[in-house]
């Protein structure tokens, strides 16, 4: 062999080396490009590894689509999905469905809605302008189905604005929930201060708050039964967020109540009276503007009456005749025995009407002339107290008493037993007020009195 020869086969050697290690390079180099995979996160939460970024777009695509047409709207992803080369990893990679699954875990979703806004507060978000219209409507619908009568006007007299924005998708409410928050509104304490004679129930009721509720929001009273004047007492009402004035004209029908007219009549005797026609109501239709605030009634303005029927008045008549054989002689018997302790006239400032006899309890009290009681019962200071009408103008006054004997219209004789002596209406011990009365005005029974 020859040196040329072996020149060429060294040339040959060289080559094939060379074309070897050039064909290792790119099988090396084909198969790290095929190795390299894509790590995705959110917020710097690692989610997983997926094969190439088109995994991602279609995920985040079928995302976004998916509230789109649960929503119907303009939808928005609030954090950024990150893709960056990642390392293999030991479980594998994501495929589509499980890179969308977390992605929904991950990602807040914000649509575009509209925005309610009442006195410059945002109260709520539906999908769209329409939408916040119509609870609207049926926010002013549901006040004026709950007023009777016939439709004037509806006042809102809160500014309302809707705003086009983007908002989390479960802030955005339905129909049926948006109206629902408005009429509900906001819970709102307020106080009462007790008053004397008040009740739990008397506030519940003024207040339009069911008792239960009332008593639940009163624990710190010491009983609910018995209240004191100056107690506190917390009302709970409902504040809706939208105000709403509905104006009713309405027409009903009243009640004209008759009247009673009393006449006088010699032909009945003095003391009782006879109903000579009975009364009949009338009847009249009133048509009135009546103006409620968010359900409740707040006035009332007559506009018109009407008088469908007049009323017819009670005539009763008052008997004026005297009976001959029960009048007085104009000299009385003293009802009853005793000290006087009081005299006829001006009694430490005041002027007393009577003479006061002094006697025990029980003690019986005549009639001190013939007559026809005309009163017989409670009066005032008197007391117990019996009135004796004698004829003639002149009265006699029994009072204080413990007991009383006859009725009104009842015919007594002179000593006949009317009562007994006692202490009720204003008296500082037992004693019998009595009085002699000439056409109405008080004299000094004294002057009367005799056998």
């Amino acid at each position: 062999m020859n040196l040329p020869d072996l020149k060429g086969l060294k040339d040959k050697r060289l080559l094939a080396t060379a074309g070897a290690l050039a064909a290792v390079v790119l099988i090396i180099l084909f198969t790290t490009l095929n190795a390299r995979v894509y790590a995705v996160s959110v917020d710097g939460r690692f989610l997983g590894n997926v094969k190439n970024k088109k995994i991602v777009e279609r995920a985040r695509q079928k995302l976004i689509e998916k509230y789109r047409e649960k929503l119907g709207s303009e939808i928005q992803l609030v954090q950024d999905i990150k893709v960056s080369i990642g390392e293999p990893a030991k479980d594998g990679l994501l495929d589509e469905d499980e890179l969308l699954r977390k992605l929904e875990e991950s990602i807040a979703i914000e649509v575009k809605a509209v925005v309610v806004k009442i006195n410059d507060a945002e109260v709520l978000a539906v999908k769209d302008k329409s939408t916040a219209e119509s609870v609207l409507q049926a926010v002013k619908d549901h006040y004026i189905s709950g007023a009777p009568g016939e439709l004037v006007r509806v006042e809102v007299p809160d500014r309302i604005k809707l705003v086009e924005k983007f908002v989390k998708a479960n802030e955005v409410l339905s129909p049926d929930e948006a109206k629902n928050l408005i009429l509900k509104g906001t819970l709102e304490t307020k106080t009462h201060t007790v008053r004397e004679g008040e009740t739990l129930w008397d506030i519940a009721k003024k207040n339009n708050i069911p008792l239960a509720e009332l008593i639940e929001a009163n624990s710190q009273l010491k009983s609910a039964d018995k209240l004191s004047p100056g107690d506190v007492v917390y009302l709970q009402e409902i504040k809706p967020l939208l105000n709403v004035t509905v104006v009713k004209k309405v027409t009903r029908q009243e009640t004209i109540p008759y009247e009673t007219k009393v006449v006088k009549d010699n032909s009945i005797l003095q003391g009782k009276r006879v109903v000579k026609q009975e009364g009949q109501n009338g009847l009249k239709q009133v048509s009135a503007e009546v103006v409620y605030k968010n359900g409740v009634r707040m006035s009332e303005k007559t506009l018109e009456e009407k008088v469908m029927k007049e009323p017819v008045a009670r005539i009763v008549a008052q008997g004026t005749k005297t009976d001959v054989t029960y009048r007085g002689s104009g000299r009385f018997y003293w009802p009853v025995s005793g000290r006087i302790t009081s005299r006829f006239g001006n009694r430490g400032g005041e002027f007393h009407t009577g003479v006061d006899i002094a006697n025990a309890t029980g003690t019986l009290v005549r009639a001190a002339n013939a007559g026809i009681v005309t009163f017989a019962g409670r009066s005032g200071g008197y007391g117990k107290l019996v009135i004796v009408n004698h004829g003639g103008g002149f009265e006699t006054y029994y009072a204080h008493l413990s007991t009383i004997n006859v009725s009104v219209g009842q015919k007594v004789s002179k000593g006949q037993v009317i009562g007994s002596v006692g202490t009720t209406g204003r008296t500082t011990g037992p004693h019998l007020h009595f009085e002699v009365r000439v056409n109405g005005t008080p004299k000094n029974p004294l002057l009367y009195l005799g056998n």
